[in-house]
């Protein structure tokens, strides 16, 4: 099983849980050149579900992601994916963020964005489909410090376009509206 940091989307630097009392599981992120150190708490269940494999509860998420970079753009902020996710596959996203939660609900460690959306995506960079790389979060994603974005396989490195630039673009406020709430729900 694969666990993504919150902080940083990626798995690459995420250490093997320490496991706490009342079935806790502390993970630690080393990813320096992101964040630095970033701990965070998690319930065994909430990792791993009965009889759930994780990496199966996104296959439903390959596809329609994949769709959401598109070949000749620079490299897009997490929060563009994310919200042409949502936008071209309501049902799917919202199916997603009620098992799971979302950050625009209050803080909150494991949601959709952190976990399936996430390691979708990373299986998709690992299948050859996408690359990433690190760049500053922006807009609603801030909180994060870093975030990843997203590109196909050639796009030159120097070259990127955030959530902020992309929500000026489309008339609409960087941070989370009522209008992105609405028809989802929180766990």
């Amino acid at each position: 099983m694969i666990i993504t940091c919150p902080r940083c989307f990626s798995a690459n630097d995420v250490l093997p849980p320490r496991k706490l009392p009342d079935h806790l599981l502390q993970y630690r992120c080393e990813n320096e050149g992101a964040h630095g150190i970033h701990e965070w708490l998690t319930t065994v269940g909430a990792v791993k579900g009965p009889g759930e494999v994780r990496e199966g509860v996104t296959d439903d998420l390959l596809t329609p992601l994949g769709t959401c970079v598109i070949q000749g753009e620079p490299f897009v902020e997490y929060g563009i994916v994310e919200h042409r996710l949502r936008k071209g596959f309501p049902a799917l996203f919202a199916g997603h963020v009620a098992e799971q939660g979302h950050s625009m609900f209050g803080p909150r460690t494991y949601t959709a964005s952190s976990v399936r959306f996430a390691l979708a995506l990373g299986r998709l960079e690992r299948m050859g489909e996408l690359v990433s790389k690190y760049g500053p979060a922006t807009g609603a994603w801030r909180h994060n410090g870093q975030v990843t974005y997203w590109a196909r396989p050639g796009t030159p490195a120097g070259q990127r376009l955030t959530w902020a630039e992309y929500c000026a673009r489309l008339g609409r406020p960087p941070e989370w509206t009522d209008e992105d709430r609405r028809g989802l729900s929180a766990p």
